[in-house]
């Protein structure tokens, strides 16, 4: 006996009556009558299904369909170093495996089909045991975390806290401050040496004393992530936004600029550390579960970026807060890994932000096969305190040839870099020295500040620039997260302030004829 589910012919039965008189004729038993148009599941031989007169469409039950959902992955192919191009493939070195990211949020539901195979922790809620999202905002950003199709981070585990109940929310100081304390009871109680993400995909109006916890939150060895806003207004207005140092992230459109989208306008402000896909991103039906829609934003883009630093925390699992979130930031404004920022010059007005204050900055996912000289990426390598003395292993590769600095972004006076012996260095083992302790060096230094040298090389025939930096702090490392940034000017012998400078931003226009983008002529061997 086998099962099927067949539409009877309207033009040849006159009614429901003739429909099911003509498949019980033939032997059938019918077992289920759908709420369609003269549609039944049927139980008969295959014998008897053949003997049924007037049918119009019939399957067997069992038989197999591939069902493509309508969804696509162009927010993860923007990751992928190809602004605008989504023919690219994205394959990812890392999927957040082992990773911890928090959500507060308005509650996650796992009942589609998106979450089918992704770990969901039910960890706090500010409404008696109520876990389960009425509004969807939560579950939306959800997918974009660990959806396992859309997801920046799908094997990564999912805290669900559940600050609010609906988008927006009334509530209470107190509610947020619960919901931060359960991230931080947790994560203490958890491995808390392991770097972990906590995502806000929410704004509300400057409060000192949320901004505070969330400080202490990333003391304490966690990266927050904070959607810049949609109100077209200066980020600095918001909290946790515009504390400088949060990883807050703005909304871009497909083709890298900041600019309205789908009615809304992103916060602008010097606070925005990165951006990311913010302009119809695929993201699951809230109401239904095995559909997509599009949404638009700064918390779909935030959403994305929590889940690109547990792809960091796995790929860097030494690297503390401070250190993952300068790797994403300087991984996403290196040229040919990210690219330059574009920004709207109405949108900047508006905002009254000072434009050459904006950072240029996309989340770029480190692609399998990706060439790298270090297994450093680009960012912070070494803080130091001001009047000591300390170095770092750089840890370039033996393979890597034509190492160089760059010579339009080279050391500061303090900095040197040497071989493991102390000579000049070719390849191997490489020390960036820094000593603040010699007054002739430190001349025309402001501290605390963050100081960019980069690094260039080839391996495997592809050109690799990395762009690193130091931190000088008076007295507490705390300092560098709203530090002022600079890179040195060896022929006025000053120090610029890196406003929208993008590490080989002008080597682009000194590639040899014919050869490409990635070939270019090296000097100045350290």
């Amino acid at each position: 006996m086998a099962e099927y589910i067949i539409e009877m012919d309207s033009s040849v039965h006159a009614d429901a009556t003739a429909a099911q008189t003509a498949i019980t004729s033939a032997g059938g038993s019918i077992t289920k009558t759908y709420s369609f148009d003269l549609t039944y599941k049927v139980e008969c031989e295959p014998a008897e299904y053949d003997a049924i007169n007037g049918k119009k469409y019939g399957e067997l039950v069992s038989a197999e369909k591939v069902v493509t959902p309508a969804f696509n992955t162009n927010h993860l192919k923007m990751m992928c170093n190809k602004i605008g191009n989504t023919s690219v493939t994205y394959n990812a070195q890392s999927s957040g495996n082992g990773e911890h990211v928090y959500l507060l949020d308005t509650g996650v539901n796992t009942v589609h089909d998106e979450f089918s195979g992704a770990t969901v922790n039910n960890l706090h809620t500010n409404f008696s045991t109520d876990f389960a999202d009425s509004d969807g905002h939560g579950t939306v950003m959800a997918s974009l975390i660990v959806g396992q199709n859309i997801g920046t981070a799908k094997d990564a585990t999912l805290h669900n806290v559940r600050m609010m109940n609906s988008n927006p929310y009334t509530g209470t100081v107190g509610a947020v401050i619960d919901a931060l304390d359960a991230v931080a009871v947790h994560h203490n109680a958890n491995t808390p040496g392991q770097t972990k993400t906590v995502v806000c995909c929410w704004t509300t109006s400057k409060n000192s004393l949320i901004d505070s916890k969330i400080a202490q939150l990333e003391n304490n060895n966690l990266v927050v992530v904070a959607a810049a806003g949609n109100d077209g207004a200066d980020t600095d207005n918001y909290s946790p936004a515009g504390l400088d140092s949060v990883l807050t992230v703005g909304a871009m459109n497909i083709n890298g600029h900041v600019a309205e989208i789908d009615g809304g306008k992103c916060n602008l402000g010097e606070e925005n550390d990165i951006y990311a896909l913010g302009d119809s991103v695929s993201v699951i039906n809230f109401t239904d579960n095995s559909a997509y829609t599009t949404a638009s934003g700064t918390s779909v883009a935030a959403a994305q970026i929590g889940g690109l630093v547990a792809q960091y925390t796995d790929l860097y699992p030494n690297a503390d807060s401070f250190q993952t979130k300068s790797y994403v930031v300087a991984e996403g404004m290196v040229e040919f890994k990210g690219t330059a920022v574009t920004f709207d010059s109405t949108l900047v007005t508006e905002t009254g932000v000072d434009a050459s204050k904006l950072k240029e900055s996309i989340g770029v996912s480190p692609q399998v096969g990706d060439v790298s000289i270090s297994p450093i990426p680009s960012g912070i390598v070494l803080t130091v305190q001001n009047g000591q003395s300390a170095n770092a292993n750089l840890m370039i590769y033996p393979d890597a040839s034509n190492v160089s600095l760059s010579d339009f972004s080279p050391l500061p006076p303090f900095a040197t870099i040497t071989n493991a012996e102390g000579g000049n260095v070719e390849v191997g083992e490489v020390y960036l020295n820094v000593d603040t302790s010699d007054a002739s060096t430190m001349a025309n230094v402001t501290l605390p500040a963050v100081f960019h040298f980069s690094i260039k090389g080839e391996r495997s025939n592809v050109v690799v620039i990395e762009e690193y930096s130091v931190g000088i702090y008076n007295t507490s490392e705390d300092e560098l997260y709203s530090a002022p940034e600079f890179y040195y000017d060896s022929e006025e012998t000053s120090y610029d302030q890196v406003v929208n400078f993008n590490a080989a931003k002008n080597l682009q226009n000194n590639a040899p004829a014919g050869l490409g983008k990635h070939a270019f002529n090296f000097s100045g061997f350290f």
